[in-house]
């Protein structure tokens, strides 16, 4: 059975266009000698010799087949998607929580961006509902902490649930890395490594795929509301669905925003907040000015679990309190939500978003249980069945 975790975004690019190309055994054999699997295929010289060479492969790499049909694939790209934009939620969401007042801007900022990544696990969900698969938010796909990020990206980072600080603005920036640095006055310009183009190929080539096939979008069972803004009944809609992930997050590609100009993509933000400097983007000259200084806010020191178990059994009594409730809340939401989608509708959605909003205090009380070295504790975010 396909282990769909395995699969790292360049893959997944390659069978997308694979699949929607309608390429035959041969051109997918040459997809296949470019993940990787082998010098057989190019020292192959006949098609059964490479058929041979693609099913041991496949055997091997756990791919899907070659004549995996291209909707398929579409969904397959979008389920790798969503675990994408799901493993970065909690992580800023322990950073937003983690400061004291929550009326800070820096907080304001955390928590827009927050809800720009639960917007895009949304439309994500929309997407799949439009082309007949329920989306999938428990069980394995919620994410456990400390863990890489999903898809093979940014192999280097350890996701983990931790306060806000210097650390942790540095792990959220190498996330949301853009394609091509912008200049900022009086700052170097940065360079980023090649491979950071991974994520944005992925994403051009689910659109590309999707709008080779032009597959029927159904309306039905898609959710419109806070953190779902639109439905997609037309490939208009997928585009602008995709182009605003894209922009929002590591897609900048020649400005830092993805419409106005005071609405920076998520780099830029975090950029900002480690500059403590309000940015501003300069159109004349193509830059972007300092704008004036951002106070640190106070924040509460935070031991992160070494475990996704959490804690464990030695944890104090109203640490086990507080994060069981924290845990329940948590896994009911998800559960709400991936109901949503099903036949539960704005009804489920709505309820979801209510208890979205008693994580934050649930989580609060958690940071304010003192660990032995003086330091909080962290909401584990573990989903319980």
């Amino acid at each position: 059975m396909l282990d769909e975790s395995k699969l790292d975004l360049r893959m997944i690019a390659s069978i997308v266009k694979a699949a929607t190309t309608k390429k035959d055994t041969t051109q997918f054999a040459i997809h296949a000698h470019r993940l990787a699997l082998g010098t057989e295929v190019a020292q192959s010289t006949s098609k059964a010799a490479v058929d041979a060479v693609v099913e041991r492969a496949l055997l091997k790499t756990g791919l899907p087949p070659p004549d995996l049909p291209g909707i398929e694939a579409i969904k397959l790209a979008l389920r790798a998607a969503l675990r994408l934009e799901f493993a970065t939620i909690p992580v800023y969401l322990t950073a937003l929580w983690s400061i004291i007042d929550q009326a800070h801007p820096v907080a304001i900022s955390l928590r827009a961006i927050a809800h720009e990544e639960m917007l895009h696990l949304s439309l994500l969900c929309n997407l799949l509902s439009a082309l007949d698969e329920r989306p999938r938010l428990t069980g394995e796909v919620a994410p456990k902490f400390p863990s890489r990020l999903p898809g093979g990206v940014h192999p280097e980072i350890e996701l983990r649930l931790e306060g806000y600080g210097p650390g942790a603005l540095q792990t959220f920036m190498e996330i949301e890395r853009p394609e091509a640095a912008i200049p900022i006055d009086g700052e170097a310009l940065e360079t980023f490594p090649v491979e950071d183009v991974t994520i944005g190929e992925f994403y051009e080539e689910l659109l590309q795929g999707i709008k080779r096939l032009n597959p029927t979008l159904d309306p039905r069972r898609q959710i419109a509301g806070p953190f779902t803004w639109f439905v997609m009944t037309k490939l208009d809609d997928v585009e602008r669905a995709i182009r605003l992930i894209m922009a929002q997050g590591e897609g900048a590609r020649g400005v830092p925003f993805p419409k106005y100009k005071h609405h920076l993509s998520h780099y830029y933000r975090f950029k900002s907040l480690k500059l403590l400097t309000r940015l501003e983007w300069d159109e004349d000259a193509q830059i972007l000015r300092k704008r004036g200084p951002i106070q640190a806010p106070a924040v509460f020191t935070l031991a992160p679990p070494s475990s996704p178990e959490g804690y464990g059994p030695a944890a104090p009594r109203q640490l086990r309190a507080a994060s069981d409730r924290f845990e329940k809340t948590y896994s009911q939401m998800l559960r709400l939500l991936e109901e949503s989608w099903l036949d539960g509708g704005d009804k489920s959605f709505l309820r979801a978003l209510e208890l979205m909003f008693e994580l934050g205090p649930c989580a609060q009380a958690i940071m304010r249980i003192g660990t032995p070295d003086g330091r909080g504790y962290c909401p584990t975010f573990r989903y319980l069945p």
